[in-house]
């Protein structure tokens, strides 16, 4: 048995738990003073399981450790990239973003599909409504704004909890 790197999570699928939970998140922001750690995203990393380490177990032992407990529910704890946003998309789908990605990018990890033309930003074909926080009350209650982004030049920007990506 080789040395793993752990089981980091790679899809959502739009009609499984965790795109419910997430919409759920999405759905009701105004109501919590974090969502941060109430999202499940593409790149958290699964830091144990039941209390039962496993940052560095493959995919086969952490499914073992989920499917093999005795409860009729598994407590998963994830871990997610330091200094990342919760760039969230429509179905459920959410990732965690690093600062200064493409948004483009992100939507295609995602398995969003973004329609393009010009590449530049001028024909405006890959548009979207973004909805963000105060950056100053990122993590809390506060204002919420609406601004148009372009998937083809636009890049994630720093210090911002969430970002809601009305893609369809």
């Amino acid at each position: 048995m080789g040395v793993s790197d752990g089981v980091v999570i790679v899809g959502i699928s739009p009609n499984g738990n965790t795109a419910r939970l997430n919409l759920d998140v999405f759905s009701n922001i105004s109501q919590y003073d974090s969502i941060f750690d109430r999202c499940i995203c593409i790149r958290d990393k699964i830091m144990s399981v039941n209390g039962i380490p496993c940052h560095d177990k493959g995919f086969e032992e952490v499914m073992e450790l989920i499917t093999n407990s005795e409860a009729k529910e598994a407590t998963i704890e994830l871990g997610r990239i330091e200094g990342s946003t919760v760039f969230h998309y429509s179905k459920g789908r959410c990732i965690a973003a690093k600062p200064g990605e493409s948004y483009g990018f992100l939507a295609a990890k995602c398995g969003v599909n973004v329609a393009y033309e010009c590449r530049t930003g001028n024909c405006l074909t890959c548009s979207r409504q973004m909805e963000f926080p105060d950056k100053s009350n990122s993590g809390k209650k506060g204002n919420i704004y609406q601004r148009v982004i372009l998937n083809c030049v636009g890049t994630v920007p720093r210090n911002y909890e969430w970002l809601n990506i009305f893609d369809e």
